[in-house]
């Protein structure tokens, strides 16, 4: 259900325009000034705000100036009086997707709300599936690609073993952009049993996994962290992956796990692992890879400058020689946080050197080595203060935009301000 926020000084207009959308099964809140409605963006995640450009304490355009800014993912039409409809497509240049005259006619009302929310949705749906893999030159890259073409052309299954950060979700995702557009559904879950799952439960239970299965139906579904199963799920899991049929009710599955391949056996059934042994791949770790650290650095800064609004044309090579010798524990994620946060950090259109101390902790020019004495903390917390920590570390980066921090984490917006109000982050 999507969720929309009224923002008018007026509460009965208020009041009238929550009853309307409410019967078209829209989740409604109001607010009253902008200070509410900023209070209210924090805490919710809204999919779009209906804000009157004139009210007392502040206009519409300062409140849409600091929406774009905190999430941009969130949609705004503007309200106004027919005097002011030149003003309201003004409005439009800074972000809103449309406007709408008073007094408000509500079926225009809907058909504005639903073509927003559709055109949106779409927009969301060929970005997220739009070949996310990136492939870089080599080798390793190359048998890479060459499983993963096999794997698609086949429709088979795919065990996916890879450190922290080096894509393994990406690779769900690539495979999936490659499915007809008729295909079912792309359902991830995750067999952590610390994480906390979609019905706000920890782990993954069997029926879970079985309505998953069900949901995925034609389509793919993504299971993470196959090292952190039992042998119940295990089962389950063999019985899917043994099915051959290609028809409506198939399920194309692609495991993920951070074990190595040879720590797989004591951990899984035999049946299982020989199964899965039978098509896999490895993920290559960024650490001393100098040629990969180098493509995907400038496929970030792209990203960066697309996402940040930034036209930042180069990076100094003592910024690029210190990105050589990091250790890369997160790998392409980390890298990915560490270009955000350098365009975050400059204003021109150079990345210099003077940014190190910010981007490496206790970076000194006789000591380049950088030395992260948190990382050794970070590991041994529990998996949701870890989580925490990369939340308020991604918030941090971004400046308090979510959508960009969403990114940085790799997860959605709405997932992001659950684990915001899960673990009481704060938010500024």
């Amino acid at each position: 259900m999507n969720r929309i926020l009224i923002l008018d000084d007026n509460l009965t207009i208020c009041l009238m325009l929550k009853s309307w959308l409410v019967k078209q099964h829209y989740n409604a809140d109001i607010a009253t000034s902008v200070k509410e409605a900023k209070q209210k963006v924090k805490d919710e995640a809204y999919d779009l705000i209906l804000s009157d450009i004139r009210m007392p304490e502040a206009d519409g355009f300062s409140f849409l100036s600091w929406i774009k800014k905190f999430d941009s993912d969130i949609l705004v039409i503007m309200m106004t009086g027919y005097a002011d409809i030149e003003t309201a497509v003004g409005s439009m240049k800074l972000g809103a997707v449309d406007y709408i005259a008073k007094p408000i006619e509500t079926d225009v009302l809907y058909k504005k709300i639903a073509d927003a929310l559709k055109n949106q949705e779409n927009k969301k749906k060929a970005e997220q599936f739009r070949d996310p893999l990136i492939k870089p030159r080599g080798d390793v890259y190359m048998r890479v690609f060459d499983k993963l073409n096999e794997v698609i052309h086949d429709d088979s299954h795919l065990l996916v073993i890879g450190d922290r950060g080096t894509g393994k979700t990406s690779v769900a995702r690539y495979i999936y952009s490659k499915k007809g557009i008729d295909s079912g559904p792309f359902i991830a879950i995750d067999l952590d049993p610390q994480t906390i799952n979609r019905n706000g439960e920890r782990g993954v239970s069997e029926q879970l996994l079985l309505e998953s299965l069900e949901k995925a139906k034609r389509g793919l579904l993504l299971v993470e962290n196959l090292q952190k199963t039992g042998i119940n799920l295990q089962t389950l899991l063999l019985k899917a992956l043994s099915t051959r049929k290609k028809d409506d009710n198939f399920v194309q599955i692609i495991l993920t796990t951070g074990e190595k391949k040879e720590r797989l056996s004591p951990m899984l059934l035999p049946k299982l692992v020989d199964l899965l042994l039978k098509s896999y791949i490895e993920l290559p770790n960024l650490q001393e890879n100098k040629d990969v650290i180098l493509f995907y650095t400038e496929q970030f800064l792209e990203v960066a400058n697309r996402e940040l609004d930034k036209k930042i044309k180069k990076i100094d090579n003592e910024v690029l020689e210190e990105f050589f010798k990091h250790s890369w524990s997160g790998n392409i994620k980390e890298l990915k946080n560490m270009i955000f946060k350098a365009c975050l950090l400059t204003e021109k259109d150079t990345v210099s050197k003077t940014i190190l101390p910010a981007l490496f902790k206790n970076f000194t020019e006789e000591s380049i080595e950088p030395v992260q004495p948190q990382r050794q903390a970070i590991e041994g917390l529990k998996k949701e203060n870890y989580e925490k920590e990369k939340i308020i570390e991604a918030l941090e980066i971004a400046k308090g935009n979510k959508t960009v921090a969403a990114s940085i984490l790799n997860i959605d917006r709405k997932t992001l301000y659950n684990k915001i109000k899960l673990y009481n982050v704060e938010v500024n």
